[in-house]
């Protein structure tokens, strides 16, 4: 199915994500971000204001996200696809906390940003707010979210079905009840293949695949319809 949504994680930001997080020690939501596998420079546990670099304090002012690892870009976002911002909450769930629409996509990497911005690509949104805190979806588990068990990366893209579901929730109605569980489908006609691959090859399948917020089944199946393409078939 078409992805026409894409969900970013970020971390939480007790200043509506436009300043740097405000006494981030006192703040149980923000202990996250004392975690030494935090790849950002990290507060300090008497910091008033924030000592730490993130992009998080940006998203509400410059309206802009980089793509992980640096030098990759959002492959599959297009301008006007929906996006929904989310944090991990210390449960383990997520709260989808704010909402927009893509508007450009950078065609090459940032050469004179802020605050280790230099090399990554960015996707840019229509100016917006974060939703009134009573309005924020809470306790949201990731299969529910992206339809997977969500590990490493910042980003997934997500189908039509599941974007209109995020979009009831947001506005206090009732989900459809399929989507609250993972189900696995299998396409009318289709044959399964059985494969092996180097190590080596499945690593990469797997770095792209996390890269490109993608499955890895859908990736061999690309590769496969590209390589028939190209022979005429």
């Amino acid at each position: 199915m078409e992805k026409t949504g894409i969900v970013i994680r970020c971390m939480y930001n007790n200043q509506g994500w436009k300043a740097a997080c405000a006494r981030p020690g006192e703040d149980r939501e923000c202990e996250p971000c004392f975690y030494p596998l935090v790849q950002i420079r990290r507060p300090k546990r008497d910091d008033k204001e924030c000592s730490g670099n993130c992009w998080e304090r940006y998203i509400c002012t410059d309206f802009k996200w980089g793509c992980y690892p640096k030098g990759n870009t959002f492959a599959q976002a297009y301008v006007g696809m929906k996006v929904f911002f989310v944090f991990k909450q210390l449960s383990g769930n997520y709260t989808i906390w704010g909402t927009t629409k893509v508007v450009s996509i950078d065609s090459e990497p940032m050469q004179t940003g802020k605050d280790f911005e230099d090399g990554y690509r960015f996707i840019h949104f229509e100016p917006f707010e974060q939703l009134p805190k009573e309005n924020w979806v809470r306790n949201v588990p990731d299969n529910q979210l992206v339809g997977a068990m969500w590990r490493q990366g910042r980003f997934r893209y997500i189908d039509s079905e599941r974007a209109l579901n995020l979009e009831r929730l947001i506005k206090g109605e009732t989900p459809n009840p399929t989507q609250n569980s993972t189900v696995t489908t299998s396409i009318s006609g289709a044959h399964i293949l059985n494969i092996e691959v180097m190590a080596h090859i499945n690593e990469r399948l797997e770095k792209i695949a996390l890269q490109e917020g993608r499955k890895k089944d859908d990736i061999i199946r690309e590769a496969i319809a590209e390589w028939l393409r190209e022979r005429g078939l």
